[in-house]
């Protein structure tokens, strides 16, 4: 048996000063494609860090995977 993916996304974690005590924000976007690879998810980290005047500081893949159950 295999897990099913069901849903993925990418967590991006930026750092500025401006941003709380620890000068860090995070933001999620949601249905990222199946085939995307690591350098296409940090190449649009880093675009949209450069949009936003900050640095990027950590890019996060997130899957939530299904477990078959029974005699499938």
């Amino acid at each position: 048996m295999n897990f099913a993916l069901l849903e993925q996304s990418v967590q991006y974690t930026f750092l500025n000063s401006k941003y709380s005590k620890d000068g860090t924000k995070s933001r999620i976007l949601k249905n990222v494609r199946e085939g995307a690879t690591a350098g296409s998810l940090a190449k649009v980290g880093a675009a949209l860090a450069q949009l936003q005047g900050d640095d990027l500081g950590a890019a996060t893949l997130i899957q939530r995977q299904g477990i078959p159950i029974g005699d499938e």
